[in-house]
């Protein structure tokens, strides 16, 4: 599930990087030192590598469907040498904060889905504060 999430909203949308070497890219020339931008947000919605791709399905990554997903076609975190040094510390925290609020919490939308729509920005976050409501939880010892 969280990989699904990752995928559609991933948390740096756009990463950018120094071409090391003159590269052809589709029938292109990107020569040494140009700057090369890629939207990680277009990437992930790829209907080549993921059909259906604003459809939320975290079976997408299971174990045999991962074997379907070419290598770089899903960077939440950058890939390669210069990926994020702190990626699995980051796939474990979210792994158990959400664990912990949706033990502790209800979480459902308060306002009407087609009204979230993510923003682009340094990192992509709703255009609306997302609201939480909270329940009591029978602690059993």
């Amino acid at each position: 599930m969280l990989q699904e999430t990752l995928r559609l909203y991933p948390s740096i949308p756009i990463m950018a990087r120094q071409v090391k070497k003159d590269s052809r890219i589709c029938g292109s020339t990107l020569p040494r030192g140009a700057a090369c931008v890629m939207f990680v947000y277009s990437l992930h919605r790829d209907e080549d590598v993921f059909p259906d791709p604003e459809k939320f399905d975290p079976d997408r990554f299971s174990p045999e469907n991962r074997v379907n997903i070419p290598e770089f076609a899903y960077i939440p975190f950058s890939a390669g040498a210069r990926n994020c040094i702190g990626y699995k510390f980051a796939e474990i925290e979210l792994r158990i904060i959400l664990s912990w609020i949706l033990r502790n919490f209800t979480v459902e939308s308060l306002d009407p889905m087609d009204k979230v729509k993510p923003v682009l920005n340094i990192g992509l976050h709703s255009c609306i504060p997302i609201r939480i409501r909270s329940r009591s939880v029978e602690k059993s010892c």
